[in-house]
């Protein structure tokens, strides 16, 4: 089983994405849980942005993230550890503006 959830701060309006998806990594049911995450976050919650951290080597995640809406805005160098070396990390977010189409979550909601 996975989780994909946002650590939300109401008053600030923005939150961080965490997802473990273990045995389902690379089904593309991450991708969509993502996008539905994001769709509640911005359509129901009213959050402004949603950020993330993936370390640089995971280019399977970095790749479905932007593909669910995330984009690169910069790097934490020499910040994580992955198999024994010290990696980067890539610093993504979302915002509402971005965000194409209409809210699923929204409707299936009212």
């Amino acid at each position: 089983m996975g989780v994909a959830l946002i650590h939300a701060d109401p008053r600030r309006r923005n939150g961080e994405y965490v997802t473990a998806l273990g045995e389902y990594r690379g089904k593309g049911i991450g991708t969509e849980a993502t996008r539905l995450v994001l769709d509640y976050a911005f359509h129901v919650t009213n959050l402004r942005c949603v950020y993330l951290s993936v370390i640089e080597p995971n280019t399977g995640a970095i790749r479905a993230y932007e593909k669910a809406g995330f984009r690169q805005q910069g790097i934490r160098r020499n910040s994580s550890q992955w198999l024994g070396q010290t990696v980067n990390e890539v610093l993504m977010d979302a915002i509402p503006e971005d965000w194409e189409g209409p809210s699923l979550v929204a409707e299936q909601l009212r």
